[in-house]
This record gives C-alpha cells, structure tokens and sequence, in this order.
C-alpha cells in the first residue's frame, strides 16, 4: 500500500511539472516537435487521472489533468495542420495521432464510469473533446493514402 501511494505522490508532482509545460509546448517553434511533445503530455495526464480517480485523489488535480487531456489533443493536431502539408505527407504523425488518442478514449471510457455522479459530465465533455480529436486524426490516415 505505501508503494501505492509514494506512485500516487509522484504521479501528481510529475503533474505539476507537466501542467507548467503546456505553455512552453505551444511556443515550441518545430510543429511536429510540438506534437510530439501534446500527444505524450495527454497521454501522461490520462495516466494520472486514472491513478487519481483509483485512489480516490484531489478532485482539483482531476479536473486539471482532464483539462489538460482535452488541450494536449487539441494542440497535437493544430500542430499538424499548422504544417501546411496534406496528411499524406505526415501519415505517420496522423497515425500515431490516432493510436494515442485511441488509447486516451479508451482511458477515459474507464475513467468515466470509475467517477462518481457529480464529476462525470466534466469527464464525460473531455472524452467528447478526445473523441472528435481522435475521429480528425483517422480521418487524416484515411485520406492520406
């Protein structure tokens, strides 16, 4: 159990550093550096939330990491549009996209129904966010080939 927790204390201060970061990911100059940069932060926020939600952390410090889910997706594929190219030319990006934020759907899924009644809308209007994010980035794979 205190293994549990000492993950837990490390997990929201790796939360903290990470939340400081979201700024310093949009004024990354290379755009497919900054997608890189949004598709792991919201792949480590959905994590942490999980893990708070599991032991029944700080409501505040979820609504954080799922506000952060929610940019961290939108920025990645800003990013890439923002390239000017078509999606054929960043097919790869397009589809790592894709499975990242596939897998970030499918945390959400969980993480909605583990919620109790009072936090789920929240959870419930980020896995929305996610979900169209996720939908743009298959669409990107399908007309890129």
């Amino acid at each position: 159990m205190t293994g549990r927790l000492w993950l837990t204390a490390i997990l929201i201060a790796g939360s903290s550093l990470l939340r400081a970061d979201v700024d310093e990911i949009r004024k990354e100059p290379d755009l497919l550096k900054r997608f890189e940069r949004s598709i792991e932060l919201a792949e480590a926020q959905s994590k942490v939330a999980n893990t708070l939600v599991k032991d029944n952390g700080s409501r505040t410090e979820l609504m954080r990491a799922l506000t952060e889910i929610g940019a961290a997706t939108k920025l990645a594929l800003e990013s890439l549009r923002e390239t000017g190219k078509k999606p054929a030319k960043l097919s790869r990006q397009y589809k790592k996209g894709e499975l990242k934020t596939q897998a970030v759907m499918r945390q959400l899924k969980d993480l909605v129904l583990a919620l109790g009644f009072e936090d789920r809308p929240a959870a419930e209007k980020i896995r929305d966010e996610v979900t169209v994010t996720h939908e743009e980035f298959l669409l990107g794979v399908m007309t890129g080939k």
